[in-house]
Protein backbone atom coordinates (compact mmCIF):
# COMPACT_ATOMS: atom_id res chain seq x y z
CA UNK A 1 0.00 0.00 0.00
CA UNK A 2 0.89 3.70 -0.48
CA UNK A 3 -0.58 6.44 0.62
CA UNK A 4 -3.95 4.19 1.99
CA UNK A 5 -4.62 2.60 -1.74
CA UNK A 6 -3.44 -0.69 -2.99
CA UNK A 7 -0.71 -0.69 -5.62
CA UNK A 8 -1.23 -2.04 -8.67
CA UNK A 9 1.34 -3.49 -10.82
CA UNK A 10 1.04 -0.91 -13.47
CA UNK A 11 1.16 1.51 -11.01
CA UNK A 12 4.13 0.11 -9.29
CA UNK A 13 7.64 2.36 -10.37
CA UNK A 14 9.57 -0.69 -10.82
CA UNK A 15 7.20 -2.26 -12.76
CA UNK A 16 7.22 0.94 -15.42
CA UNK A 17 10.93 1.42 -14.98
CA UNK A 18 11.77 -1.63 -15.70
CA UNK A 19 9.16 -1.96 -18.67
CA UNK A 20 10.81 1.44 -19.86
CA UNK A 21 14.66 0.09 -19.54
CA UNK A 22 13.59 -3.85 -21.31
CA UNK A 23 11.95 -1.73 -24.29
CA UNK A 24 14.69 0.87 -24.98
CA UNK A 25 17.51 -1.82 -24.36
CA UNK A 26 15.11 -4.03 -27.32
CA UNK A 27 15.14 -1.23 -29.24
CA UNK A 28 18.92 -0.38 -28.50
CA UNK A 29 19.60 -4.38 -29.17
CA UNK A 30 17.67 -3.93 -32.86
CA UNK A 31 19.36 -0.29 -33.86
CA UNK A 32 23.05 -2.03 -33.39
CA UNK A 33 22.31 -5.71 -34.86
CA UNK A 34 23.33 -4.29 -37.80
CA UNK A 35 27.04 -3.81 -36.24
CA UNK A 36 26.52 -6.75 -34.09
CA UNK A 37 26.79 -4.75 -31.12
CA UNK A 38 24.84 -5.63 -27.98
CA UNK A 39 23.81 -2.68 -25.76
CA UNK A 40 25.86 -3.92 -22.67
CA UNK A 41 28.92 -3.60 -25.09
CA UNK A 42 27.41 -0.53 -26.06
CA UNK A 43 27.59 0.82 -22.30
CA UNK A 44 31.04 -0.28 -22.07
CA UNK A 45 31.85 1.14 -25.55
CA UNK A 46 30.23 4.33 -24.80
CA UNK A 47 32.53 5.01 -21.04
CA UNK A 48 35.22 4.27 -22.99
CA UNK A 49 35.07 6.60 -25.55
CA UNK A 50 34.02 9.12 -22.46
CA UNK A 51 37.29 8.32 -21.29
CA UNK A 52 39.70 5.92 -22.80
CA UNK A 53 42.15 4.19 -21.09
CA UNK A 54 41.07 3.50 -18.03
CA UNK A 55 41.88 0.66 -15.83
CA UNK A 56 38.85 -2.47 -15.20
CA UNK A 57 37.68 -1.57 -11.81
CA UNK A 58 36.96 1.98 -12.86
CA UNK A 59 35.29 0.81 -15.75
CA UNK A 60 33.08 -1.73 -13.49
CA UNK A 61 31.80 1.60 -11.40
CA UNK A 62 31.01 3.69 -14.27
CA UNK A 63 28.98 1.17 -15.93
CA UNK A 64 27.48 0.17 -12.70
CA UNK A 65 28.21 -3.77 -13.44
CA UNK A 66 30.24 -6.32 -11.34
CA UNK A 67 33.83 -6.75 -12.16
CA UNK A 68 33.28 -10.33 -14.09
CA UNK A 69 30.16 -9.42 -16.46
CA UNK A 70 32.51 -6.84 -17.59
CA UNK A 71 35.50 -8.35 -17.67
CA UNK A 72 33.31 -10.49 -19.71
CA UNK A 73 32.15 -8.94 -22.22
CA UNK A 74 35.84 -7.13 -22.40
CA UNK A 75 36.73 -10.41 -24.12
CA UNK A 76 34.32 -10.64 -26.77
CA UNK A 77 34.87 -7.01 -27.48
CA UNK A 78 38.70 -7.72 -27.36
CA UNK A 79 38.42 -10.72 -29.61
CA UNK A 80 36.58 -8.43 -32.34
CA UNK A 81 38.92 -5.92 -32.40
CA UNK A 82 37.43 -3.25 -30.74
CA UNK A 83 39.26 -3.00 -27.24
CA UNK A 84 42.75 -3.61 -26.04
CA UNK A 85 43.89 -4.02 -22.80
CA UNK A 86 47.52 -2.87 -21.87
CA UNK A 87 49.29 -3.02 -18.60
CA UNK A 88 48.95 -0.74 -15.78
CA UNK A 89 52.46 1.27 -15.76
CA UNK A 90 51.39 2.49 -12.35
CA UNK A 91 49.68 -0.64 -11.45
CA UNK A 92 50.83 -3.81 -12.64
CA UNK A 93 48.43 -5.90 -11.01
CA UNK A 94 45.90 -4.21 -13.04
CA UNK A 95 45.31 -3.82 -17.09
CA UNK A 96 44.04 -0.64 -18.72
CA UNK A 97 41.59 -0.45 -21.57
CA UNK A 98 41.30 1.63 -24.85
CA UNK A 99 39.36 1.29 -28.06
CA UNK A 100 40.84 0.57 -30.93
CA UNK A 101 41.10 2.06 -34.04
CA UNK A 102 38.12 0.16 -35.07
CA UNK A 103 36.42 0.49 -31.84
CA UNK A 104 36.59 3.94 -32.00
CA UNK A 105 34.68 3.63 -35.91
CA UNK A 106 32.17 2.00 -34.38
CA UNK A 107 31.65 3.86 -31.94
CA UNK A 108 30.86 6.79 -34.00
CA UNK A 109 29.02 4.87 -35.93
CA UNK A 110 27.04 4.05 -32.79
CA UNK A 111 26.58 7.45 -31.37
CA UNK A 112 24.36 9.36 -33.79
CA UNK A 113 22.22 5.90 -33.89
CA UNK A 114 21.63 6.05 -30.10
CA UNK A 115 20.93 10.01 -29.95
CA UNK A 116 18.33 9.30 -32.41
CA UNK A 117 16.58 6.97 -30.36
CA UNK A 118 17.12 8.78 -27.32
CA UNK A 119 16.00 12.13 -28.81
CA UNK A 120 12.57 10.00 -30.03
CA UNK A 121 12.13 8.50 -26.76
CA UNK A 122 12.17 11.61 -25.78
CA UNK A 123 9.91 13.11 -27.85
CA UNK A 124 7.32 16.02 -26.60
CA UNK A 125 9.18 15.85 -23.34
CA UNK A 126 10.70 19.59 -22.41
CA UNK A 127 13.65 20.22 -20.13
CA UNK A 128 11.84 21.12 -16.97
CA UNK A 129 10.35 17.90 -17.82
CA UNK A 130 14.03 16.12 -18.29
CA UNK A 131 14.95 18.27 -15.28
CA UNK A 132 12.00 16.68 -12.80
CA UNK A 133 12.55 12.88 -14.25
CA UNK A 134 16.18 12.91 -13.27
CA UNK A 135 16.04 14.41 -10.18
CA UNK A 136 13.01 12.41 -9.25
CA UNK A 137 14.44 8.63 -10.33
CA UNK A 138 17.58 9.97 -8.44
CA UNK A 139 15.94 10.08 -5.67
CA UNK A 140 14.00 6.71 -5.90
CA UNK A 141 18.06 5.55 -6.84
CA UNK A 142 19.25 7.03 -3.76
CA UNK A 143 16.48 5.64 -1.67
CA UNK A 144 16.79 2.32 -2.94
CA UNK A 145 20.40 2.55 -2.19
CA UNK A 146 20.32 3.54 1.52
CA UNK A 147 17.80 -0.09 1.48
CA UNK A 148 20.62 -1.74 0.52
CA UNK A 149 22.19 -0.67 2.30
CA UNK A 150 20.51 -1.85 6.04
Amino acid sequence: MIRGITLRLDDAIGFIINNTGRNLTLLLNKKFSQYGITTEQWTLLKRLDEQDGINIKELTQRVGKDQGNVTRILELLEKGGLVKRTPNPADKRSSLVFLTEEGKGITENLIPIDEELHRNALNGLSEEDLTVFKKVISKINENIKKELEK
